[in-house]
């Protein structure tokens, strides 16, 4: 495909993500803007997050960091997704938030779609946190288990790697934390 063409119709994807009601920005980039870095994955297994281990679509049984900028350098574009929403429980925020990450989580699947449609055989969306789509994720008592939902299921930016504040930052989009308010990014990385 010519790369007018490509650019166009990469286009027409963002106008998609913009046309979702909670989506509040959404940037083509180059994946060059794509800060890819190994203490990514490092907060992941030593910070404290509560799904190292047990999501099928958290490391470890994501690529490696190495892996996935070998992966990245396939890609020239991206869409970078900011959702927004409104968090009325702030004693008890986490059940609303786990929502907002679905919708994100289905708003990138139907892009990721939208793009294939459109000629980007690649099209690969990844997600913001760890993977919601099921109650209890099969991996949480068998690492050895396989995701039931494959079709749906992306892994998020964070497990590749990728420096989601510093890759926003990159795209000129402002993300501040408030017990309001939640946001959640996503990319649809594009080829």
């Amino acid at each position: 495909m010519d790369i007018l063409v490509e650019f166009e119709k990469a286009k027409e994807i963002k106008e998609m993500a913009l046309a979702f009601e909670d989506i509040t920005e959404a940037k083509l980039i180059h994946t060059r803007n794509i800060v890819v870095d190994e203490r990514v994955r490092f907060q992941c297994i030593y910070s404290g997050c509560r799904d190292y281990g047990r999501r099928l679509m958290c490391p470890p049984h994501t690529p490696s960091v190495a892996k996935f900028k070998k992966v990245l350098s396939g890609y020239y574009m991206a869409l970078l997704v900011k959702l927004e929403g409104t968090v009325k429980n702030k004693e008890n925020w986490e059940p609303e938030t786990d929502q907002w990450a679905l919708r994100l989580h289905d708003i990138i699947y139907k892009l990721e779609k939208k793009a294939f449609s459109l000629g980007f055989p690649f099209a690969a969306g990844l997600i913001g946190g760890s993977c919601k789509l099921c109650q209890e994720c099969p991996g949480e008592k068998d690492s050895n288990a396989k995701c039931i939902q494959r079709e749906k299921a992306r892994p998020s930016m964070e497990a590749m790697g990728i420096d989601v504040l510093s890759t926003c930052k990159n795209a000129g989009i402002e993300v501040e934390f408030s017990p309001e308010k939640v946001i959640w990014s996503g990319m649809i990385l594009l080829a």
